[in-house]
C-alpha cells in the first residue's frame, strides 16, 4: 500500500500541481468574465477537469523530455523521473492518457473550440517552448509565454464559444 501511495505521489508530482492550478484558476477568471451571471456549473466543472488534466499532460511530457537535465541540477534532481519513482514508459502512458481524457472531456462536454485551443496550447508549452526554444535560446520564456497566457482565452471560449477581442 505504501508503494501505491508513493506512485500516486509520483505522477501527481509530474504534473507540476502549483502551475497546473494556477492555470487552471486563470481559466475560471476567463470562464467568469465571459458571462455576467453564474457559470452553470457542470461547464465549470468540466471545463476545470479537462483544462487541468491537459494542463498536468504537457507538464509531464516536460518533466519526460526534460529528464536528464534535471538530473544534474540541483533544484530538479529530486524529481519522480530523474529518481527512478517513475519510468519513462510509465510517464509516456500517464501523460498520453491524462491528455486525451482532458482533451475529449473538453470536445464533448464544453465544445470543441475550447479543446482545439487546449491542444495548441498544449503543443505550444510540451512541444515549441520545451523541445525547441528552451535549449535554442534565452528568450524562451518570452516567445513561450503565448502558452502561458492562453488560460483566461480558454475559460473565456469555454462560456462563450468564441474567441473576441474581449477575451
Amino acid at each position: 500500500m505504501q508503494n501505491l501511495g508513493l506512485s500516486f505521489k509520483s505522477f501527481f508530482s509530474l504534473c507540476k500541481p502549483r502551475v497546473t492550478s494556477l492555470i487552471v484558476f486563470t481559466a475560471i477568471i476567463g470562464m467568469f468574465l465571459a458571462t455576467p451571471g453564474m457559470v452553470p456549473w457542470p461547464l465549470l466543472i468540466a471545463t476545470t477537469v479537462g483544462i487541468a488534466f491537459a494542463s498536468g499532460a504537457a507538464a509531464a511530457f516536460n518533466c519526460l523530455i526534460e529528464h536528464k537535465i534535471d538530473a544534474i541540477m540541483a533544484r530538479t534532481r529530486g524529481r519522480a523521473l530523474p529518481t527512478g519513482q517513475v519510468s519513462s514508459t510509465e510517464t509516456t502512458i500517464f501523460a498520453t492518457i491524462l491528455g486525451s481524457t482532458g482533451l475529449v472531456i473538453l470536445y464533448f462536454y464544453v465544445n470543441p473550440l475550447t479543446m482545439w485551443l487546449t491542444f495548441a496550447t498544449f503543443v505550444g508549452y510540451a512541444v515549441i517552448y520545451t523541445v525547441f526554444l528552451k535549449p535554442a535560446t534565452p528568450m524562451n520564456i518570452v516567445i513561450g509565454g503565448a502558452s502561458g497566457a492562453m488560460p483566461p482565452i480558454l475559460g473565456w471560449a469555454a462560456v462563450t464559444n468564441t474567441v473576441s477581442p474581449e477575451s
